[in-house]
């Protein structure tokens, strides 16, 4: 801090002393606070206030504010404060995870000596701790967001000028990792809801997988459906939450919370799944026997059980088996929602708005950086006899020959 000025506030309505006070940092940035001295108005005077009670808070706050400030260079420190601060945020459980594990790496540097390159370097290679696949831009940029966060603390402490995380800017991967986005065929779609209805694979995966093909949810949206979001009248589907990992919370995004039309494909999943919800006098569409939810997807696909190694996958799950007895190559459960996306783009039964509106995507670009490589080669199916011109041709322009 480079310096504070303070007043002693009479506030009509309280008991106590008030002091406001103005804290200019290192950057000419001014901030104002207002806090209760502790002392009742009926037992010190303004005067004394203003001459003895100030004079010594002033003091006191600036040793306390030197004291802090050669305690307090540590990584550590500042991100003990960044994370009290979100203690109250929907997704604090995300935000500490991914802030210890930058701790393990910076946690006892002196924040002033961590450089861009530091963090670059850091996040580059940075992977997923269960599957060891690189994380993709997306998910390094929240890693990302934490460094502004406990960089802008230290900030505010005075310790640093600027937030040099601000500058770094990360690039994003030139190719998608394909087990990522694999779409199923619609003759593989087909063989797995027959053979899905088999209660060997469990008693909810037949209807998951006619939610998932057939409306383009994710896993933790179709966990989080509630009989009360569901209007069998009007036919559409209020999307409003997500279950995932024992958790249940609001969408990711504005943009993922959405109402969106029953097609028919899933009519029938959804009339057994509420009529089920009914018996159990249950909330929750997918629940347990005894109505309460189910707490992550693993509960209908079975528990994925993967090798250090990240290279090879070893599958005790009932999608598995399921894809092992249909002869179908396996791929992630999410590809349902993918499968769902492309067949739709390709139907042209639709607006490229209205599957990225479905599909809850912000924009146009999002949808087609997700799925056209998989539309790849589909022009040379256009129909030929299409003429966009046709009516100027027939009515303004004569034929020439030559």
């Amino acid at each position: 801090m480079q310096d504070i000025r303070a007043i002693i506030l009479n506030r009509s309505d309280r008991k106590f002393w008030y002091i406001r006070y103005f804290v200019t940092k290192a950057d000419g940035s001014i901030s104002k606070y207002e806090e209760s001295t502790g002392v009742k108005k009926a037992e010190k005077t303004l005067a004394y206030m203003q001459s003895k009670f100030l004079p010594a808070w002033l003091a006191r706050r600036i040793e306390d504010s030197k004291r802090t400030m050669v305690k307090s260079k540590e990584f550590n420190y500042f991100a003990n404060i960044f994370l009290k601060n979100y203690e109250v945020w929907e997704d604090y459980q995300n935000i500490e995870y991914r802030t210890n594990r930058i701790l393990a790496e910076f946690g006892k540097k002196d924040i002033r000596t961590i450089t861009k390159l530091d963090i670059k370097q850091y996040l580059g290679p940075l992977t997923n701790v269960k599957t060891g696949k690189s994380l993709d831009k997306s998910t390094k940029n929240k890693y990302l967001r934490v460094f502004h966060g406990i960089f802008d603390v230290a900030v505010d402490a005075g310790l640093i000028d600027r937030n040099i995380t601000f500058d770094i800017k990360l690039h994003e991967r030139k190719n998608r990792d394909l087990e990522e986005i694999r779409p199923f065929s619609k003759e593989e779609v087909n063989l797995l809801m027959i053979r899905a209805q088999d209660t060997q694979y469990g008693s909810l995966l037949h209807n998951y997988l006619g939610i998932a093909f057939n409306e383009g949810m994710s896993p933790a949206e179709i966990l989080g459906l509630q009989v009360g979001d569901i209007d069998l009248q009007r036919r559409t589907i209020k999307i409003r939450r997500n279950v995932t990992k024992s958790k249940v919370k609001g969408t990711k995004t504005a943009y993922r919370k959405r109402i969106i039309p029953i097609f028919t494909g899933a009519m029938l999943h959804i009339e057994r799944l509420v009529a089920e919800a009914r018996r159990k006098h249950s909330l929750w569409l997918f629940s347990k026997e005894d109505g309460n939810n189910l707490e992550d997807i693993k509960d209908i696909r079975g528990t994925r059980q993967i090798i250090k190694d990240g290279k090879s996958i070893k599958q005790n799950t009932k999608w598995y088996k399921l894809l092992l007895d249909c002869g179908v190559e396996y791929r992630d459960i999410k590809n349902c929602r993918h499968t769902f996306a492309v067949l739709a783009l390709e139907s042209n039964a639709f607006t490229p708005q209205q599957i990225a509106n479905i599909l809850g995507h912000s924009d146009l670009k999002m949808l087609f950086e997700h799925y056209a490589k998989w539309l790849k080669d589909k022009a040379i199916d256009a129909d030929t006899s299409i003429n966009l011109y046709e009516s100027l041709i027939n009515k303004d322009y004569k034929q020439v020959t030559v």
